[in-house]
């Protein structure tokens, strides 16, 4: 199941959830008959019995740290990931929530450090964007350094410590 266009919806509404993450969130109310019905009829249009994507998410991973809260010297938190955790990895769509999203929104939380290619690792689920370590002749070229200095930085620590020192020689 290959679903590149629900990703940019995703991310807003990652997004959106981060952006409240400090305050107390608003009372859910129950899904209508209609919602329940639209979130049955996306259930059995598409494949979710595939778990490839599951699969080639995970695959390549290195390490993660126990606890992925970043936070700016100041000890405000810039990201923090364990808002996340409501979405549980086998845990079934909310009949409030689209069942597509919601397995767009698992994936998006598998994070961590992960092996792509011989030379190439990514940092996954430490800002909204990915970051990428290439592995060159004299140092790293990051592709993607991510939307604060400080997730960036906590993302080259976790490349240094399981894969060693090297300067960042480029930033693409």
């Amino acid at each position: 199941m290959k679903t590149p266009f629900l990703l940019p919806v995703t991310i807003i509404a990652l997004m959106a959830l981060q952006s409240n993450a400090q305050t107390k969130p608003a009372p859910s109310k129950e899904a209508t008959p209609a919602t329940k019905l639209a979130q049955q009829k996306v259930l059995e249009s598409l494949p979710f019995a595939n778990k490839e994507d599951f699969e080639l998410a995970t695959r390549g991973f290195i390490a993660r740290p126990k606890e992925l809260i970043i936070k700016d010297d100041n000890g405000k938190v810039v990201w923090n990931m364990e808002s996340y955790s409501f979405i549980e990895q086998n845990k079934t769509a909310p009949e409030t929530v689209n069942p597509s999203l919601w397995r767009n929104a698992q994936l998006n939380t598998l994070s961590g450090l992960f092996k792509v290619s011989d030379t190439i690792y990514q940092v996954r689920g430490y800002d909204l964007s990915n970051i990428t370590f290439i592995q060159g002749k004299t140092g790293w070229i990051v592709l993607d350094p991510l939307i604060s200095s400080e997730t960036a930085k906590a993302a080259y620590d976790l490349v240094t410590e399981h894969l060693g020192k090297r300067p960042v020689v480029a930033v693409i």
